[in-house]
């Protein structure tokens, strides 16, 4: 069997979880962590969601008796940083702790188990090496958790207790898109709604696929819609600390998904650049990597 703990098997593309501890905890060399991510996988079974993207990178797959119960979370990680660590830290820096793995995390009854257990164990690490000082906890949601108060309060107490980022999915710009690529029924507009109403209290970064229909050869992006519904947010007082364009990496769910090539990407995001102010920092990956993208000169947001 390959050992998907070890650091030589990690690259870009696989993103593999293991059995045991390791179906629970993965780390993964991520283009849009910029480096070495450690994964908490909150559905070691297998993948539960609220969406059914067409471009998912989590490959189908079924581990029954990788079953989460209490204290698991902070055992996996544990054992992570005791047995692992130290081989991993000779050739990568830790960027995050990233709560995703295979499915939507705000749907899992131990997510705020994850949250505190990831801070607290990261707070021990920190004591011992004060180069993870600056290592956020991340949350990689669809942005469906927003709809639950519940949830919001968590996320919310949670981030005034920790450094935590929360990266949150914003697809498409019109409701056919987001339809398209979340295969799902959930409204467009309550979406970005409830991503404004959170984001008033506590910053998200947004992160936005961009992808092909290879059989009709139609971007799945209106980046002018887009750009109006990023006004929207802002309009109703969303706190974005960067939107993050990117195309798929790693073979997707339904094989007529196709990426985007640089070139497109960058002028994609170019448009996107011009709609945002200055402050507001934009993250663009294509196929090689991460692209840079120039400011226009047009950074103020329309009034």
């Amino acid at each position: 069997m390959t050992d998907t703990r070890h650091p030589g098997f990690l690259t870009p593309e696989r993103h593999q979880r293991g059995e045991d501890a390791a179906s629970i905890i993965y780390p993964v060399v991520s283009r849009r962590a910029r480096g070495l991510s450690l994964g908490i996988n909150l559905f070691p079974d297998s993948k539960h969601c609220t969406y059914n993207c067409p471009y998912c990178e989590v490959q189908p797959f079924s581990n029954p008796h990788a079953r989460l119960s209490e204290g698991m979370i902070e055992a996996a990680l544990r054992e992570f940083f005791d047995k692992d660590w130290p081989a991993y830290a000779k050739s990568f820096a830790l960027k995050d702790i990233s709560i995703s793995g295979n499915g939507e995390p705000t749907c899992s009854p131990f997510l705020e188990e994850a949250l505190y257990a990831a801070s607290k164990v990261l707070s021990e690490q920190v004591s011992l090496d004060a180069k993870l000082f600056h290592v956020p906890i991340v949350l990689i949601t669809n942005s469906t958790g927003f709809l639950s108060p519940q949830i919001c309060e968590l996320l919310h107490r949670f981030s005034q207790e920790a450094r935590f980022e929360i990266w949150a999915k914003l697809d498409g710009g019109t409701s056919e898109l987001h339809s398209i690529l979340s295969g799902s029924n959930y409204a467009f507009d309550r979406i970005v709604g409830d991503i404004a109403h959170f984001a008033a209290i506590t910053p998200v970064k947004i992160q936005t696929m961009i992808c092909r229909d290879a059989c009709s050869g139609r971007v799945l992006f209106d980046a002018e819609k887009y750009c109006g519904a990023l006004m929207s947010l802002i309009g109703q007082g969303a706190r974005i600390n960067a939107i993050q364009l990117y195309t798929t990496a790693r073979p997707p769910a339904e094989s007529w998904i196709a990426s985007i090539d640089d070139i497109e990407m960058a002028m994609l995001a170019s448009i996107v650049r011009r709609c945002l102010p200055s402050e507001i920092r934009l993250e663009c990956f294509g196929r090689s990597g991460e692209l840079s993208i120039p400011n226009s000169g047009q950074e103020q947001w329309p009034k």
